[in-house]
């Protein structure tokens, strides 16, 4: 009985020393960028839904991207749809990125596709969701691409703690870190 009870006790410990290891293996072999978690969130999401979401938590948000909008506007109006977005103090970063777009070849409808940074800030959510009204703008949406993906900045050493919490909310469709890769040449 004593050989049972130590065997038991010896299963008991290895299966809780595979669990820690799998999850301490997660952050020592796969390296990250501290304080950042990606959400990706479900197709069919509104920008307002979105907006809440963001606002549930107090984290800073680098930027929303990967997500589209549509224009209602006469397809003359492009360039100036592009350029009273890149107006914008949250739609570009003054170098890199700006406001994209495009006229759809058949429809000549406008295309849009911002990267809204720092979109935790309420004025800056107002002001966007007033600039959708004013440029006739619909988020679009396509059953087999994300509704969008949110860069947070949690607070470092909680990143895989809150990459477990975003997960649990139904408008999420995946949470990841963001993690350190290269390619690796090929070899012959």
């Amino acid at each position: 009985m004593k050989n049972v009870k130590i065997l038991l006790l010896f299963l008991v410990l290895l299966v809780v020393s595979c669990q820690n290891d799998d999850i301490k293996g997660e952050v020592e072999t796969r390296e990250f960028v501290p304080t950042d978690v990606l959400v990706g969130i479900r197709s069919g999401a509104g920008i307002n839904q979105i907006f809440n979401f963001i606002n549930e938590f107090e984290h800073t948000v680098e930027n929303l991207n990967s997500i589209t909008f549509t224009s209602d506007l006469p397809a003359t109006n492009l360039q100036y749809v592009l350029d009273y977005l890149n107006d914008k103090p949250y739609t570009n970063d003054g170098e890199d990125w700006f406001v994209t777009g495009y006229l759809h070849y058949q429809t000549n409808q406008i295309s849009v596709f911002p990267r809204l940074f720092e979109i935790n800030n309420t004025q800056y959510q107002e002001d966007w969701l007033s600039t959708m009204i004013l440029l006739k703008l619909k988020k679009k949406y396509d059953a087999g691409l994300s509704g969008g993906i949110i860069h947070f900045n949690v607070p470092e050493g909680e990143e895989l703690e809150w990459k477990k919490t975003f997960e649990s909310y139904d408008i999420v469709d995946w949470a990841e870190l963001n993690y350190i890769g290269g390619a690796q040449p090929a070899t012959n």
